[in-house]
């Protein structure tokens, strides 16, 4: 597998950045059973500008949010190589919404790369039964790298 990852944005750490993309998607092709040779997944690491001006050039809503999924148009069916699709994550949005949720940023940007890497692959949550699968995923996911479920209502990580 091929991760190709920018850091665009100072307030980002790009070792640690770095290191949370492998583990996370480690986590989550290990956990859907799929392959991962001849693939590549594209990182942005930046900041609420730069996701603001995407998510307006790409969803029409003017504002920043906290990851962005861009799927490349057709999933491999083979070993063929593929670029699965770029996921833009915004610093600033994370971590305010760490700080509100009263999560590490650490542990709320493993839970967003996890989404994005799920909407990557043709996960999605329009629709309740479609959220309930892919939360459950996530939920699961983020487990077996010892995160509580982000879901949860009084959720309190202990590292902030």
């Amino acid at each position: 597998m091929n991760l190709k990852i920018s850091v665009e944005y100072g307030s980002w750490n790009e070792k640690e950045v770095r290191f949370i993309v492998a583990e996370c998607t480690e986590a989550v092709f290990s956990a859907i059973e799929l392959r991962r040779n001849n693939l590549e997944i594209c990182f942005l690491f930046t900041n609420d500008e730069e996701v603001r001006i995407l998510n307006k050039t790409y969803r029409k809503i003017n504002e920043p949010t906290n990851v962005l999924s861009f799927p490349a148009e057709i999933l491999p069916k083979n070993d063929s190589y593929c670029i699965l699709g770029s996921i833009a994550l915004a610093f600033e949005t994370i971590e305010r919404e760490s700080l509100q949720q009263k999560k590490s940023i650490q542990n709320h940007l493993k839970h967003l790369i996890i989404h994005g890497l799920l909407h990557l692959l043709r996960y999605d949550h329009i629709e309740e039964s479609e959220a309930e699968q892919m939360e459950a995923l996530e939920i699961a996911i983020l487990k077996k790298l010892n995160i509580k479920n982000p879901y949860e209502e009084n959720y309190y990580d202990n590292e902030n």
